[in-house]
């Protein structure tokens, strides 16, 4: 049963800060990928930097960024659950930096939504849990879901109080079999925010959405996150920015 998320999603906004989609506009062309096109990856995965800021943590740089969630991306499609629980650290209790309970919050999660005609969203999935996200990888292995990643972009440092947690917002194409029919337009696309802790490199929350009405294509998608590289072709390296 599908459940509305919207305490969640405003709570995400608040933690990674949120950025509207700049490319609002439906487009006439849906070129550039199929509902069946398959996802492959070439390793090792190129990183294309577009922008960066040396004042950022370490291990909090685009790259960095970018290569963690790209690892967290060949996991998932592989089904390695062996690196899937070293990445992700999902867990529901009272917030950092002091785990008081007086800051309780859900500050760690991982949902899956659809965002329906009319605007509502709708989460396909949510989870505090790390063993019910593992089991949930491994669900989704079996029905073939695979990502791509095309972009990401770092939001803001400094998340719960602690200077190495970084949010990042995404573009990426994900299929699987048992995906709706239209859900994220002929490209599949999907989109979202996440939050990871920079120094342990793992991802603490994680959102992806799709939309019934997607009409652009990967490029078009992507559009608004981080400048196009001369020559970049979606799929062929990833586009990392601040």
């Amino acid at each position: 049963m599908k459940t509305a998320i919207l305490p969640i999603l405003a709570f995400f906004c608040l933690l990674v800060g949120c950025e509207e989609d700049r490319d609002t506009g439906e487009s006439q062309s849906v070129g550039g990928g199929t509902q069946g096109e398959p996802i492959v990856r070439q390793e090792p995965t190129r990183v294309i930097v577009t922008s960066d800021d040396d004042s950022l943590p370490d291990g909090c740089h685009p790259r960095q960024v970018a290569g963690l969630v790209i690892s967290f991306v060949d996991a998932f499609n592989s089904g390695d659950q062996a690196s899937l629980s070293r990445i992700f650290f999902v867990s529901e209790g009272p917030s950092p930096p002091d785990f008081a309970e007086r800051g309780y919050e859900p500050w760690s999660w991982y949902t899956v939504g659809e965002v329906e005609t009319g605007g509502r969203l709708e989460s396909s999935f949510v989870t505090y849990d790390q063993g019910e996200l593992l089991r949930y990888f491994a669900r989704r292995h079996r029905k073939g879901e695979q990502l791509r990643l095309l972009k990401i972009s770092l939001t803001q440092t400094g998340l719960l109080g602690k200077d190495d947690n970084a949010g990042f917002v995404y573009v990426l194409n994900r299929t699987a079999r048992d995906l709706e029919p239209g859900l994220g337009g002929p490209a599949r696309i999907a989109s979202g925010q996440g939050a990871i802790n920079c120094t342990n490199r793992r991802i603490f929350a994680w959102r992806m959405d799709m939309k019934a009405e997607e009409r652009r294509t990967s490029r078009e998608a992507a559009n608004w996150l981080c400048t196009d590289p001369p020559g970049w072709k979606p799929g062929k390296a990833v586009v990392a920015c601040t």
